[in-house]
């Protein structure tokens, strides 16, 4: 069996155990730290005297101390019965005193291996009188978890994994059987064309007898939406993101079959300009909204996604949101001068749940003199340059306008109507425009590609190098533009 080197420790990877979620799901492997109570006793002088025990613990995922961490130390001799405890400072660093001698086994608990229902086999230690005896400790490499999570999967760059637990929101029993439909965009080049290609991916999977899901092989560091299925109705569109350097994400989920749509039903506006299927319920939300350095932000816009509810923050940066569905849902808070903020929240109903948001300031760089430029977007300098409609927002452009998301650039133009919020937005003709067949959408083109129902908000914008905008009538490219307008959006390259 091959071992890892681990901030200094040695850790054999057979000690990296994981529910098996297929083969055996009713298994529940220790969450948390697994101590060992039965290992080899050894006899120790016992003179009064107490020792000392002390050490680090390393986060190899990040290669930085692991803060905040509780060590435990238990005494596995039979003349032994003690434990001791500490928590690791700013710099990683534990330290036990006045431990009886004897044998211990040193673990630590990790919110993180809790979450991924992992557990570490402790070290063992002998603690002898009068002395301090050291054991470093550290998290297993981020590699090591997506392998213990999906044996025998290989993962090409830019690729993780995610999983979860789904309950039911109204008993908070698991939920087996329950279908979680995801999908995202995929990038690429064709080399033969020249030309960048995008497609829409899209996987599902289905809990097992415990309320368990995995899916290897999702990409990371982009959006991944996702929505639970089951009993002939759905939830709400949520969206994600598995971190890029971790490479793994964690994300459990509830869902009220009285707090779902049927199957089939599409959330779509009605001549009165409100939403017909916006959901609702008797759940209730409060918090608070912070600064980056603590001071309560007012006046921040709070909604939660797909529901009727909306509100702003008072002077004291609280908010108060009712009539809401039970299960997970997608709380968004926006602010101007703030990023966007998007939290998972569990409501339920006749309940109150409380959740409190800090937001991020946009940050504006300093000016630069540039001495040398290269064409980053051809295509998109080439119809800037030869058009003789359409608006266009390049790096630059899109930089000065300090917003969350695209559809906030695109509804400040003549011609434009934004329908929706967040990810679920979409830009429709301001015009009025038809076509011989009755309806006349305007498409969204991503690198080139048209998506189809795509929402212009599908691509962050820290991730968009420019935009180009196509009113109805407005005569854009003929192979994306279809007489009712069209967005074309490049990603940054």
């Amino acid at each position: 069996m091959r071992d890892a080197t681990l901030g200094g420790d040695l850790i054999d990877s057979s000690h990296v155990a994981v529910r098996d979620l297929n083969a055996n799901p009713r298994l529940l492997v220790a969450v948390g730290m697994a101590l060992v109570l039965f290992l080899p006793r050894l006899g120790l002088a016992q003179d009064g005297r107490g020792g000392s025990l002390e050490g680090r613990v390393t986060d190899s995922i990040y290669a930085r101390p692991l803060v905040g961490a509780r060590v435990v130390a238990v005494g596995v001799d039979s003349g032994v019965a003690a434990r001791g405890f500490a928590t690791t400072d700013s710099k990683g660093q534990y330290r036990i005193d006045s431990l009886p001698a004897g044998r211990y086994a040193v673990g630590f608990e990790s919110p993180l291996l809790d979450s991924l229902e992992i557990a570490l086999s402790p070290r063992q230690v002998v603690v002898t009188p009068g002395r301090t005896a050291t054991v470093d400790l550290a998290l297993p490499p981020a590699a090591k978890l997506r392998d213990a999570l999906c044996p025998g999967v290989s993962f090409p760059p830019q690729t993780g994994v995610i999983l979860g637990h789904v309950v039911s929101a109204e008993t908070e029993g698991s939920l087996p059987g329950v279908t979680i439909a995801m999908s995202w965009q995929e990038l690429g080049f064709d080399k033969a064309k020249l030309r960048p290609v995008n497609g829409e991916r899209t996987v599902s999977t289905v809990t097992d007898d415990a309320g368990w899901y995995r899916v290897c092989g999702v990409p990371t560091g982009g959006w991944l939406t996702m929505q639970l299925q089951h009993g002939g109705r759905t939830g709400p569109v949520l969206r994600t993101l598995v971190d890029d350097t971790l490479g793994l994400a964690v994300r459990h989920l509830s869902f009220s079959p009285t707090s779902s749509r049927a199957a089939g039903d599409s959330v779509s506006s009605s001549a009165a300009g409100v939403d017909a299927t916006l959901l609702s319920g008797t759940a209730k939300l409060t918090g608070v909204v912070l600064g980056p350095e603590g001071a309560p932000v007012t006046q921040a816009e709070v909604r939660v996604v797909g529901t009727i509810a909306s509100g702003r923050t008072d002077a004291q940066g609280s908010y108060s949101l009712s009539s809401l569905p039970a299960g997970t849902q997608m709380l968004v808070v926006r602010r101007v001068g703030y990023a966007v903020a998007e939290a998972y929240v569990e409501l339920r109903e006749g309940a109150t749940t409380r959740s409190d948001v800090r937001l991020t300031r946009i940050v504006s760089l300093d000016s630069m003199r540039v001495v040398a430029t290269r064409e980053r977007y051809p295509e998109f300098s080439r119809n800037r340059k030869y058009a003789i409609f359409g608006r266009f927002f390049g790096p630059d452009e899109i930089h000065q306008q300090r917003v969350s998301y695209a559809s906030d650039i695109i509804e400040k133009l003549p011609g434009f109507r934004i329908e929706g919020t967040g990810i679920q937005a979409k830009v429709v003709s301001g015009r009025g425009v038809t076509s011989v067949f009755g309806e006349c959408p305007l498409r969204i083109v991503l690198n080139g590609a048209p998506i189809d129902g795509a929402s212009v908000n599908d691509v962050p914008v820290a991730e968009i190098g420019a935009i180009e905008a196509y009113r109805a009538g407005d005569f854009g490219p003929p192979e994306y533009d279809r007489g009712c307008g069209a967005i074309l959006i490049w990603t940054k390259r």
